[in-house]
Parts: C-alpha cells; structure tokens; sequence
C-alpha cells in the first residue's frame, strides 16, 4: 500500500515528478548508508528530495512505524511545527510511504530548497539567540549542532529540527548547548555553565561519550576475532 500526502498543486506536481523521474538531480548533498539527500529540479525550481534509508530499513524502526508513522512522514510534521511556531525552516511540500504488513518499508520527503549557509563559528552567538527563542516557547530543537542552523544574510533556517516539547526542563536546555558546544569544537560562553542543570547534563554527557567508546571497542575487538 502506498501514501502520498501533500497540501497544493505543487506538492501533486511534484509527486507525479518522482513517480515518473521527470526531474534533474543538481548535487548530491548526502548518500551514505544513514540516507540520501539530493538537490533536485523540478519545472525550473529547485526542491530538497531525501530519503531515509536507514530508518526505512531497519526491522525496529519498521515495527515502530506500524503506530507512529516512517521517518519521511515525522520529518514532515516537524518541518510544519518549525513553521506554525514562528521560526524560519523549508516549507514541507510531499512525503511518500511504502507500506507491507502495516509497517513502512520505504519512504520520501520532498521540501522547499533554501539559500544560505550552514551555521560556522562566526554565528555562534545569534544561533545561541534562536536557541533561547526555541527553549523560550518550550521546545527542544532535538539536533543543536552548528551546522542544522542555514544562514541566509539576517535569516537563520533550522535544518533537521525535530521541534520537539522539552520536557526534560533545564537539562534538555543545557544539553542542547552543550550539544552546540561540541560542534563548535571551542569553550563557549553563552550559556550559565555554573548552574545545577549544566553540570548533571555535562556528567550525562561524558557518560555516554564513553559509553559509546566502549561499545565501539568492543565491536572493533568481535570483529577482528571474526576476521
């Protein structure tokens, strides 16, 4: 069973676009094993088309989607919430689901293509700003690294944001700057880093760094002994 949704002419356009390739690949933003992400044209403009190939693929993320929806169709609502709450970010126009046995095993999202640069070090404080503005209206941006906030001259786009409800309260705030911190690969004085939150989600946050470590070492050791 398959499942177009889109809201306008432009999204239908697009959808018969897709179905029958009729549209020109202009770069290759991303393709690795986690998705594909292309930059594409269709009747003279230009659309970001990505697919999940990871999320569609795997057998929990498959299960999980029988209740919640795939990846493509999240991605969708969270690029509309980023709109309806009065932040800048692609406009969501198409997503598309395969589904087999109530699960989805396979799924795309077309938006809006935006101008701009991906956030560097030199705008750290005025992402930091809408950092605050989201965590001021009570969400998370779900994925705070530099380089998920667009700079287009005095506009800033929130890329693969999930806008989700914090209801983690000041350790979801900390750890959102912390998790910015760590993509900026420098101290960062913008945020209270004497605070209670700060420091219990600073401690989480080398605990699962480690963690991490671990579980790679050990995978690294398997390995080799199957080699």
């Amino acid at each position: 069973m398959e499942k177009y949704y889109y809201r306008n002419l432009e999204g239908r356009i697009l959808e018969e676009a897709i179905k029958n390739k009729e549209y020109k690949i202009l770069n290759v933003l991303k393709e690795d094993r986690r998705s594909k992400v292309y930059l594409i044209e269709v009747s003279g403009k230009k659309y970001v088309y990505k697919i999940p190939v990871e999320k569609n693929t795997r057998k929990w993320q498959r299960v999980l989607s029988i209740f919640r929806g795939g990846e493509s169709k999240r991605e969708f609502k969270s690029l509309d919430r980023v709109l309806k709450n009065g932040f800048n970010g692609p406009e969501p126009l198409l997503y598309w689901e395969k589904r087999k046995w109530l699960m989805v095993t396979d799924s795309y999202i077309i938006s809006r293509f935006i101008k701009g640069c991906p956030g560097e070090k030199k705008d750290v404080k005025i992402i930091g700003k809408v950092l605050e503005d989201i965590h001021g209206k009570g969400f998370l941006h779900g994925d705070s690294q530099l380089p998920n906030f667009m700079i287009d001259g005095k506009k800033i786009y929130l890329i693969d944001a999930k806008l989700m409800r914090n209801v983690y309260g000041g350790f979801g705030r900390a750890y959102e700057f912390i998790y910015l911190e760590e993509s900026y690969h420098d101290i960062l004085d913008i945020y209270d880093k004497e605070s209670f939150y700060y420091k219990i989600a600073k401690m989480l946050n080398t605990y699962l760094h480690k963690y991490g470590d671990f579980r790679k070492k050990i995978k690294s050791i398997f390995r080799g002994k199957d080699k």
